[in-house]
């Protein structure tokens, strides 16, 4: 079984509220990001991707067209994690929707160890 079959996928509200999409075909990605680009002036909301409930890569659409992403990987045995509510977070941003589907695939594919890896190569969001 590989790695992108137990992956889901969420909505995230700037409303905070979260709606599950259960499991989503990387074919899909892109449907679901323009969906987020479109209603950046609407009820704004971003795309998750998760392996737990304490690994995930999140997409948020920007004006450019492009996208920032943010992913962490919590850790119960930190004491900084537990006061801070977060672990070690990874930035990026990329200029577009096909790029923001290549980030996904990329997390779906990899062990999180490559994935941090591969991602300290995307730019930086600013």
């Amino acid at each position: 079984m590989s790695m992108a079959t137990d992956l889901r996928a969420y909505r995230v509200y700037d409303d905070g509220a979260i709606e599950e999409l259960g499991r989503v075909p990387t074919a899909r990605l892109g449907e679901l990001l323009a969906q987020a680009q479109a209603a950046l002036h609407d009820r704004a909301h971003g795309i998750g991707l998760y392996r737990d409930q304490r690994d995930f890569l999140e997409a948020r659409p920007a004006e450019d067209g492009g996208f920032a992403f943010h992913s962490d990987r919590l850790s119960r045995g930190s004491v900084l994690s537990r006061l801070s509510g977060r672990g070690a977070g990874l930035d990026f941003s990329v200029a577009n929707v096909e790029q923001a589907v290549a980030a996904f695939v990329c997390y779906a594919g990899l062990a999180r160890d490559s994935f941090e890896r591969k991602a300290a190569d995307f730019p930086k969001v600013r």
